[in-house]
């Protein structure tokens, strides 16, 4: 199974958000990538874009050679786990039916959702250290509570390819990494992980590569462990200083204030 972006391109409010031409990447399956780049740059209307939330102008997005702008949107949400940045969970459900209808797309007419969906729901609140949540009201939760609920419904969706925008940002450092061991265990099982980031140490921890944007353009898409100053200072407009830490295979970056 293989992701193909072929140059994609997206207008908004008569805007250019993605270039024209300048935005095309493949992912296989069991690769983690993740986008960087600053505000504005465009990772969220490109995460939008591949789930179809929001119309491309431009471009061809493909899975397996499928064309996904022709799919209807539940067979796109059998392709497609996406969790949207700072989702607002305002509907009064709990948290495991709020959970289990990541299922949804699965289901046919009329059909209820089955022993078998409720117990995929329990196991990604739990995977998500959500035990005891079940009957908690959404609407009662924090905002990091939230962010796991939705990461949750994603798991229980159960699609081959997973689009997560920011997914960490809201959480504490604790919960990041168990987010982004997520993330990796998904990779190890075939799936396709596609994560906008901002954590840039992160990012080089948990990812196999990296595709850095920068107005709308792709600038840069190397293996994680290859990431240096001179990119993330190009792409951030600030200089860095990387430093090898433990064994020297892990590193970590830091913005460094100009004089």
């Amino acid at each position: 199974m293989a992701l193909s972006i072929d140059s994609l391109s997206v207008y908004l409010g008569g805007k250019e958000i993605l270039k024209d031409g300048a935005m095309s990447f493949s992912v296989e399956r069991g690769q983690v990538v993740g986008i960087l780049g600053p505000n504005g740059c465009g990772k969220s209307t490109l995460l939008g874009s591949i789930g179809g939330l929001i119309e491309k102008s431009g471009g061809r997005i493909t899975v397996d050679d499928i064309d996904i702008s022709a799919l209807k949107t539940r067979n796109r949400a059998r392709i497609f786990s996406y969790v949207e940045q700072n989702e607002r969970l305002s509907a009064a459900y709990t948290v495991l039916e709020s959970v289990v209808m990541g299922r949804y797309p699965h289901l046919k007419s009329f059909e209820n959702y089955s022993a078998e969906d409720f117990g995929m729901a329990r196991s990604a609140i739990r995977r998500l250290s959500l035990d005891g949540f079940e009957k908690r009201l959404v609407t009662e939760l924090s905002g990091g509570e939230s962010a796991r609920v939705s990461i949750a419904r994603a798991l229980t969706q159960d699609a081959p390819v997973f689009l997560l925008d920011e997914p960490t940002a809201a959480l504490d450092p604790k919960h990041s990494l168990g987010v982004m061991r997520i993330a990796r265990e998904l990779a190890q099982d075939g799936k396709i992980v596609v994560a906008a980031l901002h954590d840039i140490n992160l990012a080089m921890l948990s990812t196999d590569r990296l595709i850095f944007l920068k107005e709308g353009t792709i600038i840069s898409d190397r293996a994680s462990k290859d990431v240096d100053g001179r990119i993330l200072e190009y792409v951030y407009d600030v200089p860095w200083e990387l430093f090898a830490t433990g064994d020297g295979d892990r590193r970590v970056a830091f913005p460094v204030e100009e004089q």
